[in-house]
């Protein structure tokens, strides 16, 4: 008896034992893990809890954090772990889990000269490799993993080579199954990169047919995350912009080169800025549509290419333009020749490439475009540059290209023409120059021959027809009103009798017509085409045209020079009775040639004129403080009071300096400036151009009754203008409807 109640004290106590080590399990191997992680791992270990849950065969571990090296900051860790294991498979000899969740994964990546912040995880050599010595084949290894989960990860990125941050944000795995016996298995991705970038991967497998089908999402993925290795690369100062995507992905497990790519990608809001921070290329948008490319077959098939306001800011300079400058580290190592290659890399593939593009389109592109190499900056935009190709191939012989664009808002060149993919060579070309005003172009034409160009509008027509041996050339060029100015103080590039030559090549109308056919080889190395049509052009701008209004003047009993010019003080806001009599006379002379344009060209000093403004507005704004304006004898003994108040007046002087304390040692003009403030300056004007246009644009058609395709009224390019144009003033031009 003695002998069985033994028995059962050793049974309870085994019993006993056991629970006690199961229960104080989790708490022995948390407590062994955070106390000989240094010695397991390298890295210290913290684990906040661990439970074991041995009735549901589950784990949970919660609050894990792996430190750096230096024991002190945080490389990983997790919020919570939670395996459960389906003990019930283990009869059918297979290892089956039934969840797998992970929560806040997070982990914090460093690069910089001395390599990644984990290296030190990883051991130097790779010793589990295990010698064969069993030659019997060993049953297959079953496995099965159900609903794997990833909840909220993130992952720190930080590259110090580059001094570069990327983070990805809210990291989210879902993938329902994972099996040694699985036919097809899925798999969603889904993580936040940047401030307002997502990021969707869903992906199916499909073991049976070693097929695999992806959709790749991404929506307003922030491109300043890779601005660092931008300017790694080129002299950029940065980039920034959003990338988008919608993108099915097909193919094949077992032919990594079976890859067929449906859908669109597009960019929005790129910008591209220079060390300077000058901006040099932006865009709107560019939207690729790809219908079908099949990398497998080297065939690529576009819907649609279109490029939305781009807008290209180019500077030359002497040495090399700001693009060139910005590029020199890739031009420089880009240094790669045909010898240095490698043999097999100019090989030719087996299949050729294919690819098919439906349209692509530029719309609203701009050019912002400044030459330095010249006695004075050339400044000039194009704008609206629209451009659209259809069905462009590798084997297209007929691709049709129609262009249009702005030139600086004066004047619109267009044209079409049809492209050979097959050979490039076999070209044609029409296109039109229409109405191009000239005096734009005066620091060329300063640097050239000394003089500016001070009127004048350029039309041309273009042909081409080019085959590989032959080419046709026809050029057009009428130029109406043509006028160079005074000799400049510097020294010109080209010597010519300019006016004498000009005066030469005018016919009655004023007008300076050229035809100009040219043909010949285009394989003759010294042909250039370039350089007859640049000849025949300068000869023209080394010459001065004649007046028109010697004639005109006779007409209506005036001298010409009171009619080229319509001059006016600066900031009048009316018409004066001169002003008048002038404009009667031109009306006079449309109403016997109804087939002449007169075109007034507003030309003023802006600095000049702002000055002037300012202290009219001064007045003004004396004197509405003192005198009531509420019916029209006070306003005209305002009028009155203003028109006869000298900049020199007392009461003037005392309220600059009373509104401007600093203004003592301050010129007037400079004074009421800053009174009035610079952007009110520009407001008014602005404004106080436009209304003179105006106030010429009614007389003539309302109160003198000329049809309004008789005359035109604008301003001159104020950036542009010679100093010798630099009066407030219309400039008078004819021409010949």
């Amino acid at each position: 008896m003695k002998q069985i109640k033994k028995r059962y004290y050793v049974l309870i106590s085994l019993v006993l034992i056991i629970f006690f080590v199961l229960f104080f399990l989790s708490t022995f191997i948390k407590n062994y893990v955070n106390n000989n992680s240094q010695e397991l791992i390298g890295r210290k270990v913290e684990l906040g809890n661990l439970n074991i849950n041995y009735f549901r065969v589950a784990v949970r571990a919660t609050n894990l954090r792996v430190y750096e090296a230096n024991q002190t900051d945080t490389f990983a860790g997790f919020k919570e772990l939670y395996v459960n294991f389906d003990p019930t498979k283990l009869f059918g000899n297979e290892y089956s889990f039934s969840t797998i969740t992970l929560d806040s994964l997070f982990v914090n990546v460093i690069q910089d000269e001395n390599g990644f912040n984990f290296d030190d995880l990883i051991p130097a050599e790779d010793s589990t490799q295990v010698a064969e010595t069993d030659t019997i084949p060993s049953k297959p290894f079953r496995f099965s993993i159900h609903d794997i989960k990833l909840l909220h990860g993130n992952v720190h990125f930080n590259d110090k080579l580059v001094d570069n941050v990327i983070n990805l944000d809210d990291v989210s795995l879902d993938l329902p199954l994972i099996a040694w016996d699985s036919e097809s298995s899925d798999v969603g991705i889904e993580f936040e990169f940047g401030q307002q970038g997502k990021v969707f991967v869903g992906a199916h497998v499909d073991q049976l047919k070693n097929e695999y089908n992806v959709d790749f999402k991404v929506d307003n993925l922030g491109l300043k995350a890779i601005s660092s290795y931008v300017e790694n690369a080129i002299d950029a100062g940065g980039i920034e912009g959003y990338f988008n995507t919608d993108l099915n992905i097909k193919g094949s497990i077992e032919n990594t080169t079976d890859v067929i790519v449906k859908g669109q990608a597009s960019v929005v809001n790129f910008r591209l800025w220079d060390l300077e921070d000058n901006d040099v290329f932006s865009l709107q948008e560019l939207n690729v549509g790809m219908e079908a490319m099949d990398v497998g077959q080297q065939k690529f098939d576009f819907s649609h290419v279109r490029v939305n306001n781009p807008i290209i800011t180019a500077s030359l300079y002497k040495d090399m333009s700001n693009i060139e400058r910005m590029l020199l580290p890739v031009m420089s190592s880009d240094s790669i020749t045909a010898e240095d290659a490698p043999a097999d890399s100019l090989a030719s593939d087996s299949l050729q490439l294919q690819y098919l593009v439906k349209s692509f389109s530029i719309k609203d592109g701009e050019i912002i475009f400044t030459d330095n190499t010249l006695y004075r900056p050339f400044l000039y935009d194009f704008k609206a540059i629209n451009v659209d190709l259809k069905n462009i191939s590798q084997d297209a012989e007929q691709v049709p290209l129609t262009f249009s664009i702005n030139m600086n808002d004066q004047g619109e060149f267009t044209g079409e023409s049809t492209l050979n993919m097959v050979n490039p060579a076999v070209f044609d070309l029409k296109a039109k120059l229409n109405k191009l005003r000239l005096m734009s172009f005066s620091p060329y034409t300063e640097y050239h021959i000394a003089r500016p160009i001070t009127q004048g509008r350029f039309n041309y027509d273009l042909s081409i027809n080019m085959t590989p041996t032959h080419m046709t050339n026809n050029n057009n060029i009428v130029i109406n009103e043509l006028e160079i100015g005074n000799k400049t103080k510097n020294e010109p590039q080209v010597k010519a009798p300019v006016k004498l030559g000009l005066y030469l090549m005018k016919d009655p109308k004023d007008r300076i017509t050229i035809d100009l056919p040219v043909e010949g080889n285009p394989s003759d190395p010294d042909f250039s085409v370039s350089k007859l049509v640049w000849k025949a052009f300068s000869n023209l701008l080394i010459k001065v045209a004649a007046s028109p209004f010697n004639a005109l003047g006779n007409l209506v009993g005036s001298r010409p020079e009171e009619l080229e010019n319509l001059p006016m003080p600066y900031s009048q806001d009316s018409l004066s009775i001169d002003q008048r009599k002038t404009l009667d006379k031109i009306a006079s002379i449309l109403e016997k040639k109804p087939e002449l344009i007169f075109s007034f060209v507003q030309q003023t000093d802006p600095v000049i004129e702002k000055d002037v403004m300012a202290i009219q507005m001064t007045k003004k704004q004396m004197l509405s403080e003192s005198m009531p304006m509420n019916n029209e004898r006070q306003i005209a003994n305002f009028n009155q009071r203003l028109g006869e108040m000298e900049d020199t007046n007392p009461e003037l002087m005392a309220y600059v300096s009373t509104k401007v304390p600093a203004s003592e040692g301050m010129s007037l003009n400079k004074a009421c400036r800053q009174l009035i403030g610079e952007d009110e300056l520009d407001d008014a004007f602005n404004k106080l151009l436009i209304n003179r246009n105006e106030l010429i644009n009614y007389y003539l058609n309302e109160e003198k009754g000329i049809d309004s395709t008789s005359f035109e009224v604008s301003t001159a390019d104020l950036r542009n203008l010679p100093e010798e144009l630099k009066s407030c003033n219309y400039k008078v031009e004819v021409s010949i409807k």
